[in-house]
């Protein structure tokens, strides 16, 4: 009985993501977000990204291995066309819970979820520490306490 109870479980869930709404069961990335922003509008989707929490930006990052190619163009200067990376970054539109718990997030991979929205910076929403886009996610906390087991 435990082996089928143990085998029909997995199924079950594995069932569920299949349905018509997958979007929290496959990690999305930034760039997957962002180049499809009017399907995923207003959803609650599972992003997975590499953070940058510095004073001046609160973002994921479609890996770490774009973002160093990015801050290295940055740093050279010259004929670098920064506008070719803007499709991997998505702001965090609500970071205060990450930069309290900076350690454990600050340039690691992670997986979240929470609202994607593609009016996060308009007419009246300014955001210094944004990405390029117009693009963010807006964190479930509940989600990612429960996941990363924050207090």
């Amino acid at each position: 009985m435990i082996k089928i109870i143990c085998t029909f479980v997995p199924c079950l869930i594995f069932a569920s993501c299949l349905s018509f709404d997958n979007t929290w069961c496959k990690p999305l990335s930034p760039s997957e977000l962002n180049t499809h922003s009017e399907r995923y509008k207003d959803q609650a989707v599972t992003v997975r990204g590499y953070v940058i929490l510095n004073p001046d930006g609160h973002v994921l990052y479609e890996s770490q291995t774009l973002h160093d190619d990015f801050s290295r163009g940055v740093d050279t200067g010259g004929n670098f066309d920064a506008n070719k990376y803007e499709k991997y970054c998505l702001t965090i539109g609500n970071p205060d819970l990450l930069y309290r718990n900076r350690s454990k997030f600050a340039k690691k991979t992670i997986v979240i979820r929470g609202k994607f929205v593609t009016d996060y910076l308009d007419a009246q929403h300014i955001d210094l520490g944004a990405c390029p886009l117009p693009t963010a996610v807006i964190i479930d906390e509940g989600y990612l306490k429960q996941r990363y087991h924050l207090p």
